[in-house]
């Protein structure tokens, strides 16, 4: 029984060893491809448009701020303003338009005003009954600036393409109409940045192209078979409609396991392979690279996917320590608005779904709304674990 229990725990090791020797020899290979990888994250996006009309960018998580660092960095370019000039946003129900687009367009309002008709779009952006993640308001506040220093002909003009709804009126009948619009949420946000995209192709302004920001799945150019039904993504229709005048990147982020925590991509052999070279901003094409022939995983489900199936490129924007969450925003719910939400909230529940997540977030508005008025910055559930899988790899690669 003794020299059993050896053998077993000497065949124990060899495995292990075996193991992280392939883990160590593969995360090896994306370090040496990132050795020759010295194009930022903003130039490579900037860089697509010179190929491409229409280039979306895969959001991370929403309520992840660093990203809109990033994004602001490419709009506020004059390669942007001069060539591109178009935003077509998922955050923001389109019935926000034209009203948007004629705040971002008007000069030199006063600050207080600025900041209260921002409040105001945050407030009805989307057909959830509180939007209290901040990168909407944070990205409109840049999104006037910018504007505000350009000559009209040169302004930003940006297109929110969730679906057509509004508060305003909303009863128990809208509601249940707009239910028959969820299913087909990705099919109808496309003919609208299409039907729209369209107008400015056709149209006579200069700049005709555009940048498209969509979340997680909305943003893969592939349909998804999930048992007998096929989820066409908002991205799908895109390239289905333009071909290879679209291209799509996918930001460096977190995944999520079929329990729902956060997940490295790969286990962690990305992350550590940047890590490792202590490189901080890249961007590339996924097509003949290491990244790019990795199974698909971003997506909780098995699929025959590879990465390079699913977007063009990748663009890596600061590790994971370095990314921030962020929640509330000063001003945004006063009593009247406390009221409305009150309304909204049992309006939701006849769409179905989160009926726990709508009682709760009753509950505590009736108890105390000023916490959706304080911004709240975190990180990453659970980081140390991420942080701990990502160098545990890199330690094995040295």
């Amino acid at each position: 029984m003794k020299k059993f229990a050896v053998l077993f725990f000497l065949a124990a090791v060899s495995l292990y060893i075996t193991a992280n020797c392939q883990q160590a020899v593969s995360a090896n290979t994306y370090t040496v491809f990132l050795e020759n990888q010295h194009t930022s994250a903003k130039d490579y996006i900037l860089n697509l448009f010179k190929d491409h009309d229409i280039v979306i960018i895969c959001e991370r998580t929403h309520t992840e701020m660093t990203q809109y660092n990033l994004i602001t960095d490419i709009v506020a370019d004059k390669r942007f303003i001069d060539n591109v000039g178009n935003i077509f946003t998922e955050t923001g129900v389109s019935t926000l338009n034209p009203a948007l687009n004629t705040f971002l367009h008007t000069r030199h309002l006063p600050a207080d005003t600025v900041t209260q008709r921002i409040i105001r779009f945050q407030r009805n952006c989307s057909f959830w009954p509180v939007w209290s993640n901040e990168n909407y308001a944070f990205f409109l506040h840049k999104l006037y600036d910018i504007n505000n220093q350009l000559p009209a002909g040169k302004a930003i003009n940006v297109y929110p393409s969730d679906l057509p709804f509004t508060w305003t009126g909303a009863d128990s009948a809208a509601m249940l109409q707009f239910k028959t619009m969820l299913a087909a949420r990705d099919s109808i946000m496309a003919a609208q940045v299409i039907a729209t995209f369209n107008n400015i192709k056709s149209s006579a302004q200069p700049r005709k192209k555009a940048l498209v920001i969509m979340n997680y799945r909305h943003a893969f150019n592939q349909a998804f078979q999930i048992g007998e039904h096929t989820l066409k993504n908002m991205a799908w229709f895109l390239f289905n409609k333009y071909g290879g005048r679209v291209a799509n990147v996918l930001l460096n982020t977190v995944g999520f396991s079929g329990t729902g925590n956060f997940m490295l991509l790969q286990g962690g052999k990305w992350d550590a392979a940047f890590s490792n070279l202590g490189k901080e901003n890249a961007g590339f094409s996924f097509t003949n690279t290491p990244f790019g022939k990795d199974s698909f995983d971003l997506w909780p489900y098995k699929t025959a996917f590879t990465y390079e199936n699913i977007f063009t490129g990748f663009a890596f924007y600061l590790p994971i320590e370095k990314h921030y969450l962020s929640e509330g925003y000063p001003g945004l719910v006063d009593s009247a608005y406390r009221r409305e939400l009150m309304r909204r909230i049992d309006l939701i529940c006849i769409v179905g779904g989160e009926f726990l997540k709508m009682r709760n977030l009753k509950t505590a508005l009736q108890a105390d709304s000023s916490f959706l008025n304080i911004k709240d910055d975190k990180k990453y559930y659970q980081l140390d674990s991420l942080i701990s899988v990502r160098n545990h790899l890199k330690l094995l690669e040295r």
